[in-house]
């Protein structure tokens, strides 16, 4: 049951729960992120309306300097105050009330004189020595046609504007005035409204380096100002801060919006609250259902497992089941097949005695096979020995040779030997062969290698000899000669086996490599000698592998060539040549 729980946290619920919260942050982050590039978006549309209420108000510069009466004014056209006041009255005044009205942002507009014999009649103008000595220096490098804005107390957040810009005489050659338009503080309130400020949304102005120019910038944290000094995001979230800013270059400043994450998605907050808690009580709910249901499936497994765990050869009682509706179900069924089982293993116990006497009557058989051999050997060295007596050496010499073969053949059971032994025992063969066929066969066995350390399969070299022999010798009349030809080089081990005989044709040759290239089994069909070579190739690749295998090699009429080619390992195996050394040695002094 503990593992149960454990794999049931592990494998769901732990996963469950992390994918839910990787969603979730997942899904909360672009609402975040959509979020702030929307705000960014209405901080730019309100940014446009208000570059659009700045041209407006900085027109009135253009009606005034394109007014003849008022430049003819500044200029000192007029030589008499009475010319000056009627044009003022009739012309100037009109003008200044109408642009007052068409802009109802603008608090005042002054025009500070530069010339001496100007009539200061009203507020409108002033003279040119009651203007600030600093706003003087500052707007001093203005260019005809351009003007410049500046906030009337730097430190508020949502300062008076002035607008200032001069006003040339009619040829554009002289300065002759300082035009000053002061705007009220709904232009920027207007502007906040239209971005977005409001409630907890906060806006404060920075400059082009990110330092602070309200008194309510040093409520921002280190890290958020760090951000805004080293970072050209419009827009970015440090924690639970929305950052949103914006240059504003008639202001040659930046305005920043800030607001809470929290405070944004306080709702979502809320529902975000209620569906976790709705998910854990349901992970809760199915976690209980999980383990009632657990329990009654593990409660039998239990059962058999204690069951089982009593078990033992004096022991093999079955396990009761109650019949219900949990009795042929899969739990059901795997007790019904362990009782099947038990009372399986019961009978094969009581037929241990039976099995018993087969064993001793086995060993008593092969005790027998054992005894078969050792009278053969025996028999044939008294027949050679017999022969000896009687000065007969061909009846002794086959002996010896045929006693050799059935001794190789019979008394080892490994099925691995050394080559210098398989091309003894083939010596023995070629040597009865010989006596048969007499100056019919000749042979000989040259070896170019050190055959005593080449680990080989018992019976690689005589299926071909004998093949050689039926094949070559045997199906002609005329003397043929077998040669056995084994020799080295850096890559490989080459072993011909040729006769002189009448070879094969080349169709018949093409199909016994047809047969040697196949992999499937042997068909009762086929030839015993075809069977045989297929043999000889198949234990040849598997014992060397790599590259190893045999090759035929015939010309009809000028016999055949059977030739094993090894290729020699990267590595050579000294524990299975010296196992191979001790066999041979074992078996030659047996």
């Amino acid at each position: 049951m503990r593992k149960i729980v454990l794999g049931y946290v592990i494998m769901i619920f732990i996963p469950v729960m992390a994918i839910g919260y990787h969603y979730y942050t997942q899904i909360y982050g672009n609402l975040t992120q959509q979020f702030v590039e929307s705000r960014q978006k209405i901080l730019e549309q309100a940014y446009a309306n208000l570059r659009t209420d700045f041209a407006r108000i900085q027109s009135v510069h253009r009606v005034l300097q394109y007014n003849p009466y008022l430049t003819d004014y500044l200029d000192g056209v007029y030589e008499s105050d009475a010319d000056s006041v009627y044009a003022l009255t009739r012309y100037i005044l009109p003008l200044n009330t109408q642009s007052m009205f068409a802009n109802p942002e603008i608090e005042s507009i002054v025009i500070y004189k530069m010339k001496d014999r100007v009539l200061p009649i009203t507020n409108l103008f002033r003279d040119w020595s009651v203007l600030d000595p600093q706003t003087e220096q500052t707007v001093s490098s203005l260019k005809a046609g351009q003007g410049k804005w500046l906030r009337a107390d730097p430190a508020a957040p949502d300062p008076d504007l002035i607008y200032y810009q001069y006003i040339y005489n009619t040829q554009i050659t002289e300065r002759i005035g300082l035009l000053e338009i002061r705007v009220r503080q709904s232009l920027i309130h207007n502007f906040y409204a239209a971005a977005g400020v409001e409630g907890s949304w906060r806006a404060l102005l920075l400059s082009g380096q990110g330092d602070p120019l309200t008194n309510e910038a040093p409520a921002l944290d280190k890290k958020t100002l760090r951000l805004l000094r080293a970072d050209d995001r419009k827009f970015f979230i440090n924690r639970h801060t929305i950052v949103n800013q914006l240059k504003l270059e008639p202001l040659d400043v930046r305005v920043i919006v800030t607001g809470q994450v929290g405070d944004v998605f306080r709702s979502v907050k809320k529902k975000e609250i209620v569906l976790v808690t709705m998910i854990v009580l349901l992970l809760i709910a199915l976690s209980i259902a999980y383990y009632l249901l657990a329990s009654t499936i593990t409660k039998r497994i239990f059962r058999l497992a204690r069951h089982m765990r009593t078990l033992d050869d004096n022991n093999l009682r079955q396990l009761t089941i109650k019949s219900g509706k949990f009795e042929k179900d899969e739990i059901g069924f795997l007790i019904v097949a362990y009782n099947a089982m038990i009372r399986r293993m019961d009978e094969l116990i009581n037929n241990v005695h039976r099995a018993e006497m087969r064993n001793k009557e086995a060993a008593y058989q092969v005790l027998q096979a054992q005894i078969k051999p050792h009278f053969l050997y025996n028999t044939l060295e008294t027949i050679r020995m017999v022969a000896e007596a009687n000065n007969d050496k061909e009846v002794a010499d086959i002996s010896f040779w045929f006693g050799k073969l059935m001794r190789y053949s019979l008394s080892s059971a490994r099925e691995e030997t050394v080559l210098a032994k398989e091309i003894e025992m083939v010596s023995f063969y070629m040597n009865i062969h010989k006596m048969r066929l007499q100056s019919r066969l000749t042979f000989d066995i040259r070896v170019g290698l050190d055959a005593e350390r080449l680990a080989c399969p018992r019976f690689l070299l005589q299926p071909l000899i004998e093949n050689a022999i039926v094949h070559g010798a045997s199906a002609v009349l005329r003397p043929v000669h077998i040669s056995l030809l084994a020799t080295e080089t850096e890559s490989e081990i080459t072993i011909d086996v040729s006769d002189s005989g009448n070879g094969m044709t080349p169709e018949k040759l093409i199909a016994l490599r047809e047969r040697l290239s196949r992999h499937e089994e042997p068909r009762k069909a086929e030839e015993p000698a075809g069977v045989g070579l297929k043999n000889v190739n198949e234990r040849v690749k598997s014992f060397f592998g790599g590259a190893s295998r045999l090759e035929i090699l015939s010309e009809s009429g000028k016999g055949a060539s059977l030739r094993i080619i090894i290729a020699k390992r990267t590595v050579a195996d000294v524990e299975d040549l010296d196992r191979g050394r001790r066999t041979f040695d074992s078996e030659r002094v047996s």
